[in-house]
């Protein structure tokens, strides 16, 4: 026979009642005289419990650290907004949204902006949403935008819209659909670290003409970046060394990915200094490339199919780059057209080679 106290939880007045009925989800509104501030809910929130966040601009920083749903009245409406004075968080960055601790969090109807008020040298904004400590992030229907600094300058390794794992170590996870990421002074969406992994879809990805951005960019982590709209990511003055040569120059793109894996699929990316950059190998099929500054397609030290892309305008379509390791490319009914140079094109170095065979 089971324990009576086993399906039973003491109160305080210590009266039993079901454990089912303690553990209810609550609602927690901000702001209220409770709650005046969105923190101010998620440190008396319990694990499960849900923050709903009424219309109106919310000067604060947010460090989540538990399993919690935080929802706006919609991204054009609820705003949360980087404060005069940012708090150094646990990675040494200065972020606005802060997710740690192996938290999952949903968020969704708000906005988070900057800009920050610090500069490279003290105080510069590191990210609108950050992740990390193995947390997990599911944002939709939102906003990330203005992650920069005042005035805007190119700070090393600063001002991602969303900044999620760590390196040399560290991971964290992120399903993000829905939603615009715009104005950001570093990258659109940025994942680090093998373990790390992040679903993105149907989302748009906007850099500025401003300063060097990359739009979405992997970086030992993997996942699935598909049906998002990306432009207005190159590399561009006064960051030194940009250019066309791949083996000495530094070029940034719409979507930097690869490892097994990582899908890339139903994307359009414009404007950018390429479109795609992939490294080791990736999935690529059904994206549409237009007017990309450079390549539309940039394929480096691995092994690659494209299916049924079409790349239209740019200096070339697809180019196949050996560097660190033979390089092959298939191009599965990829189409290619009004390019000012050769379509196709490999480049070589070290003593590898690049191929790349092309089927109707």
């Amino acid at each position: 026979m089971g324990s009576l106290l086993g399906g039973m939880a003491l109160v305080a007045a210590g009266a039993l009642v079901p454990a089912s009925a303690a553990a209810k989800p609550r609602d927690l509104v901000v702001p209220t005289a409770a709650y005046p501030t969105i923190q101010s809910a998620v440190d008396a929130a319990s694990p499960g419990d849900h923050i709903a966040v009424r219309p109106g601009v919310y000067r604060e920083q947010v460090s989540i650290a538990k399993d919690v749903t935080l929802t706006g009245a919609g991204a054009k409406k609820t705003t949360i907004r980087a404060p005069q004075q940012l708090v150094t968080g646990a990675d040494g960055l200065n972020s606005i949204v802060t997710l740690d601790h192996a938290a999952h969090v949903k968020i969704s109807g708000l906005a988070v902006s900057g800009p920050g008020s610090g500069t490279c040298d003290a105080g510069a904004l590191g990210a609108g949403i950050r992740v990390l400590g193995g947390a997990h992030l599911d944002l939709s229907h939102a906003r990330v935008t203005h992650i920069q600094d005042t005035p805007m300058a190119p700070c090393f390794h600063s001002a991602n819209a969303i900044l999620i794992g760590a390196l040399p170590v560290g991971t964290g996870s992120a399903a993000i659909r829905d939603s615009e990421i715009t104005d950001y002074q570093g990258s659109g969406i940025v994942v680090l670290n093998e373990g790390s992994h992040a679903t993105l879809l149907r989302n748009v990805v906007t850099g500025q003409k401003r300063l060097s951005t990359d739009g979405i960019e992997f970086v030992g982590a993997i996942g699935r970046i598909e049906e998002n709209v990306v432009s207005d990511n190159a590399c561009r003055e006064p960051d030194p060394g940009c250019g066309t040569d791949f083996f000495n120059d530094v070029q940034h793109a719409g979507i930097l990915a690869g490892g097994a894996g990582t899908v890339i699929a139903k994307n359009r990316l414009s404007r950018n200094q390429l479109g795609i950059y992939a490294f080791d190998t990736a999935e690529i099929r059904h994206n549409n490339l237009i007017d990309n500054e450079f390549f539309g397609m940039a394929l480096q030290d691995g092994t690659f199919t494209a299916t049924k892309d079409t790349i239209r305008g740019g200096v070339g379509g697809v180019a196949a780059i050996a560097s660190a390791v033979d390089t092959t490319a298939r191009l599965d009914h990829v189409k290619i057209t009004k390019t000012s140079g050769d379509p196709i094109q490999t480049f070589e170095c070290c003593g590898f080679t690049a191929t790349v065979t092309a089927e109707p």
